[in-house]
């Protein structure tokens, strides 16, 4: 029985020691902040007039020189107003504000090598791609407190970013995404009344998107394994 105990701690320890190293190796806490903007029926493309401040918890995994998976939380205002100049849009004088949780999964691919030990690159352009779920609670219109029910909605992030590596341990970030919805419901315009003229709605057969242009910093969970100028590959992959 004693035999059998110091079989079953020494296994263990070592499983433990091989979890500690790999979790050691890749996970990569972080948080970013930055700007959410909208684009839609009230307002078309990328600007950051009326965006308003979003906040994300992050973590990635790096699962090799290249390639890494991020899972991310989001939250902060998704809100948008007339910026399309029109008889038609004068008339429906829109706006909308909403609250916004987003759940997201994303691939990233660094182009470099940033991880390399010999401090050559200590950079990379990346992209990435992914899917998600954004939560949306409406509570304004026409500048009026409304409260109507939250609605859950898919998306598609992608976009692209640059990572900056601080001293084998930080990594800084400018990132630049775009929010593809399959929805045309983020501005809760709603065209469900055919009897009241066209004007007062969006248009039905074009989808919302919105994007997330922020600032992130992170912490790199690794262990180098030996001396930099020992080690016979200059990367922790």
């Amino acid at each position: 029985m004693r035999q059998s105990s110091k079989n079953i701690l020494f296994l263990f320890i070592i499983i433990s020691s091989f979890q500690q190293k790999i979790y050691s190796q890749f996970l990569e806490p972080g948080i970013s902040i930055g700007l959410i903007s909208y684009s839609g029926d009230l307002q078309r493309g990328y600007s950051i007039n009326s965006a308003s401040l979003g906040l994300e918890l992050f973590q990635r995994l790096n699962l090799s020189k290249h390639i890494s998976i991020k899972g991310g939380l989001k939250r902060g205002s998704i809100k948008g107003k007339e910026k399309i100049l029109d008889a038609l849009s004068s008339k429906r004088n829109y706006s909308f504000k909403s609250k916004s949780t987003e759940f997201s999964a994303k691939v990233e691919y660094n182009f470099l090598d940033y991880f390399d030990e010999t401090g050559e690159k200590i950079f990379t352009p990346y992209l990435f791609i992914g899917a998600g779920v954004n939560m949306l609670k409406n509570i304004e219109q026409r500048n009026l407190k409304v409260s109507n029910k939250s609605t859950l909605n898919l998306i598609i992030p992608l976009g692209v970013g640059f990572k900056y590596l601080y001293k084998n341990r930080f990594t800084i970030g400018l990132e630049f995404e775009m929010k593809k919805t399959l929805t045309d419901q983020i501005d809760f315009l709603e065209n469900n009344d055919s009897l009241i003229k066209n004007y007062q709605y969006g248009n039905p057969k074009s989808n919302d998107y919105y994007y997330f242009t922020g600032f992130s910093i992170s912490y790199i969970l690794y262990s180098i394994p030996c001396p930099q100028k020992s080690a016979p590959s200059n990367n922790i992959y």
